[in-house]
Order: structure tokens, then sequence, then C-alpha cells
């Protein structure tokens, strides 16, 4: 189940003895056991009866004595258990679990993966608790999400921003929700969160980024490109393979949009895992001014440029020059790279 349910059920006054939180996509773990810790019980309650345990100081003797206990000023006690997966016999509350306590409510916070659904114990939750499946979102969900996330923090923040954000740090939402809380010091309020605020987020020149590159090289100016990528390059920190994946996330949009042919933007969106219409139409224009055979020819030579990155018939050591050279490729995409000339 989602975390939109279970916030939901908690609302309309629904509970369940035990909460299971687990999968690979901890930030959404913490949301769900932060929302648990505020709304199951009363400030003023918690003192008495709510515990928050961490796996690796307990056994599961401890916690099923501790869910045992009575209530003192609340109707029910709430026993927390984060860092679960650090537990020493996790899998013998399976007993408590079928049979849980009615005056007490057990979370199990369990990081970094999906806790084994074989084990017996995940069946009992299953009949009797409830599932937070927390895996990292699909491509097509970090934008609503960060939109909405944003609108909760009093952030005005436009499509085309936030798709600068996702772009730039990731797909992650426990990499982006940090960055958002950020930019409320600076933008509370609801002022306008703006392209060139996120590029100032990430520390990156107005002027020489990513954006004005990507920009450059569809416009097919060989001169703000190559002295964009290269005032880039002399950038501290600046490493050529995070632009070559940022630069085949482009290209490689292109071209899906372009082999489809003429079709609607719901078929774009679907062929994209992406349905926003400002992802769509930037991608569809991006489309127009390149042929599928050069589109071919880019993300080839971007292979050929992620393979000397990393060793291939390349020294290392000066990555300004590699660049350009790609650039160069990028601008002039006449031929195919021979795969096997080193």
């Amino acid at each position: 189940m989602t975390i939109d349910i279970l916030k939901k059920s908690i609302k309309e006054g629904s509970t369940h003895p035990v909460y299971l939180l687990h999968g690979a996509e901890s930030y959404l773990i913490d949301e769900a056991s932060a929302f648990l810790e505020n709304q199951l019980l009363q400030e003023a309650e918690k003192v008495f009866d709510q515990q928050i345990l961490y796996g690796m100081d307990v056994n599961a003797r401890y916690v099923i004595e501790q869910l045992q206990l009575f209530p003192m000023m609340a109707p029910r006690r709430v026993v927390i258990v984060k860092e679960a997966q650090q537990m020493d016999g996790l899998k013998d509350l399976e007993a408590y679990i079928r049979n849980p306590a009615p005056s007490s409510i057990l979370v199990l916070c369990h990081k970094g993966k999906a806790i084994d659904k074989r084990l017996k114990m995940f069946d009992a939750v299953k009949k009797n608790g409830f599932i937070l499946d927390a895996t990292p979102l699909k491509e097509k969900d970090v934008l609503p999400w960060l939109m909405n996330t944003a609108k909760a923090m009093n952030l005005q923040i436009d499509p085309e921003s936030g798709e600068a954000m996702i772009e730039l740090i990731g797909n992650e939402i426990s990499l982006l929700h940090p960055e958002l809380k950020k930019l409320t010091t600076s933008h509370s309020g609801g002022k306008q969160i703006t392209k060139n605020d996120i590029i100032d987020l990430v520390g990156m020149s107005r002027e020489y980024n990513v954006f004005e590159l990507q920009s450059a090289l569809e416009s097919g100016n060989a001169e703000k490109t190559l002295r964009i990528g290269a005032r880039m390059a002399e950038q501290k920190g600046y490493s050529i393979i995070p632009l070559i994946a940022l630069l085949y996330g482009f290209y490689s949009r292109a071209y899906i949009v372009k082999s489809l042919g003429p079709t609607t933007d719901a078929a774009i969106g679907e062929a994209l895992n992406n349905r926003s219409p400002f992802f769509v139409n930037r991608t569809k224009q991006a489309a127009r001014r390149y042929s599928l055979e050069s589109l071919e020819r880019c993300l080839c030579w971007l292979h050929i440029y992620d393979m000397k990155s990393k060793g291939w018939g390349f020294a290392g050591g000066d990555d300004k020059a590699l660049t350009i050279e790609l650039l160069d490729h990028l601008l002039y995409p006449e031929s195919m790279p021979d795969f096997s000339a080193n």
C-alpha cells in the first residue's frame, strides 16, 4: 500500500495493530514513521505510552514485552522500532503479530531493502497489519511528488524548474526533499522558484551550465556551445561523466519521440514514462531539430565518450579536452563512430 492510503486511513480514525514500513526508499519510511509518531497519540500521551526503540539495541523478546504492557494515559500503547533490519530475531515477532495485544500498536521501520516476503512474519503482518512498500518512485511520478511536496511546504515551483531540479539532483526523493527544505529559507510565503534558483542551489554558473549547453547544441550554435563547454570544464570539481549522463538522457528522449513519428501527446507521455505536458512539449521541440539518423549518431558518440571517460582508449586527466571533442561530434554528427578503433 502507499503512504497516501496510510495517511488517509489514520485521518479517518482507522488503525492497525502492526505497521511494517519496508523498502529501499528510506525517505518514505521516515515520512511514514514520523506521521504515525505524530498522529497515533496526543502530545501529552507520548511521555508514558510511546516508546521509540532501535533495532541494534533490542531483540524480539524485549519488543514483545513492551507491547504487552498496558497503556497508562492513552487508549493504546505505541512502540516504534527504527532500523528494524538490524534487530536480532526479527522473524521471531511472528507469534505476537498473529495475536497482537489489542491495546498496542507496533511500527517496524525496515530500511535498505524489502523484508523477505517468504517469512511467516511477513504473512502475519499481511493478515493483521498494514504494509508500506517503500520502493523508489517511478520516473513519471517524481515530478508530481515534487510539485505536491513543494506546495505542502508553501513553495511555488513551476514544472520547468521542477524538471531542472530532478535532472540536476536525481530521481531519489531522499535527495530532493532536503534541497526543497533549503529553498524554504529563501522562498517562504509563496515566492516563485525559477530555474536560476535551482542552478544556484546546486552551485552551477547561471551562464555556463548544462541547460544553456543543451540550448546551444539544439540551435547548432557552435561558437556558443564550445564556449559554454569550455567554461563548464574549467569549473572546480568538473567531471565529464555527469554531463554525458544528462546529455544522453536528453538525446535518448528526443530519439524516442522522433522514432514514434506523428502521434498524440498521450502516446509520447506513455513512451517517455512521463505525462507532464511541459516535459512532453519540451521533448517534442528537441526532436523536431534533429533527424532520426543524427540522433542515433549523437547517442553513439555519447557512448564512445562515456567509455573514454572511464579509460577506454584515453589515458584520462583532461576532461576539458574530452568535453570539447565530444561537443564537436554532437554539433556535427556526420558519421557513426568506429567502436573498434581502440
